[in-house]
């Protein structure tokens, strides 16, 4: 029985319910998705809908008088990602008869069985994921090398004592920005390769697929399954999941994918037309629920869409060093015609 473990709101909650149905539609092995449902509302929406694998943890069972002390200074992102580590912390100590426990973000979706990168952690105690960046879009020095997207901690001694380490520096500080080499919740993991024994770095190609390196891959699909391998070499892998990180919801109709981050047709027709459909498959389902339910779209004005396509052809910089220029001169115009 894997225990996976994630959490969002109702901003999140199309999102989190796709990537509950992608694990059930793929996970061969018996499973348990335990959600932190960070409002009431997607607390209230998730019991109606009693999902057979999905257990809920409400934010008044969760929260100890050390995530209270802090809640006040972080916003809705900084606090979340607090949470993030002593959720898996609170989980592991209430159920200790648990192997693991396997952290996701919400914003994933399956395409074929984790059971491939779960049984790579073999004897070690801990799973990281690597970025993996194309070099156009290395934030390595500022996001980290590693992403907080899919995460194992066995239930041990020495699982338990990094991860209590990583949940106590999240309560001392996580914020959104760079600070002292640290960044929310992610750049504590730079070092852990070498600060901590028996931590593994996830190897499968087909586990952390994102906007940050989908460049280097191309994907076929086969038998309804989802596949990639490096641009220009041979070998194949499943892809397991992909990280949904920029993908904005703008309608029932409509999405816009990962803005600023170049992507191929390739990548838009075998993996995010697939999230959208499945995504519009959850809007049809909350509604059964919820009709009034509106949540999870995102605005985005026409002249930031241009801005964006402008960057898929590699003119980002050159498009806002342009829009600084314009914005610059109607600014000057405007203060000219004060002292006319």
């Amino acid at each position: 029985m894997y225990n996976f473990c994630t959490l969002f709101d109702k901003n999140y909650f199309y999102k989190g319910l796709t990537m509950y149905n992608s694990l059930a539609n793929n996970c061969s092995e018996e499973f348990n998705l335990w959600v932190l449902c960070m409002d009431d509302l997607t607390h209230d929406l998730l019991k109606k809908m009693n999902l057979s694998k999905v257990k809920l943890i409400s934010l008044n069972e969760f929260e100890n008088p050390e995530l209270i002390e802090v809640k006040p200074e972080r916003n809705v992102a900084e606090y979340s990602w607090t949470c993030a580590s002593n959720f898996i912390w609170f989980l592991l100590q209430k159920n200790p008869e648990w192997d693991m426990a396997i952290y996701l973000d919400a914003d994933l979706f399956f395409f074929n069985d984790p059971k491939v990168l779960i049984s790579e952690l073999g004897n070690k105690d801990m799973m990281i994921t690597e970025h993996r960046y194309t070099k156009k879009y290395d934030q390595t020095y500022a996001s980290g090398k590693y992403c907080v997207q899919f995460m194992i901690f066995k239930n041990n001694q020495n699982g338990l004592y990094v991860l209590d380490w990583w949940r106590k520096a999240c309560l001392d500080w996580c914020f959104g920005y760079l600070d002292n080499g640290r960044l929310g919740d992610q750049k504590y993991l730079d070092d852990w390769m070498t600060r901590f024994k028996g931590v593994h770095e996830l190897q499968h190609l087909g586990g952390g697929v994102a906007p940050w390196n989908v460049q280097q891959y191309d994907f076929f699909e086969k038998n309804n399954k989802v596949f990639g391998h490096i641009k220009g070499a041979k070998k194949d892998w499943p892809l397991v999941f992909y990280h949904f990180h920029g993908f904005f919801l703008m309608s029932p109709k409509k999405y816009l994918s990962a803005p600023g981050y170049d992507l191929s047709k390739n990548a838009r027709i075998n993996i995010c037309d697939n999230y959208f459909r499945a995504l519009q498959d959850s809007i049809k389902f909350v509604s059964g629920f919820s009709p009034d339910f509106n949540y999870g779209y995102k605005f985005i004005p026409i002249k930031e869409r241009i801005f964006f396509r402008l960057g898929r052809f590699g003119c980002v910089r050159l498009a806002a060093k342009i829009f600084r220029i314009i914005i610059n001169k109607i600014i000057l115009w405007k203060k000219s015609l004060k002292h006319v």
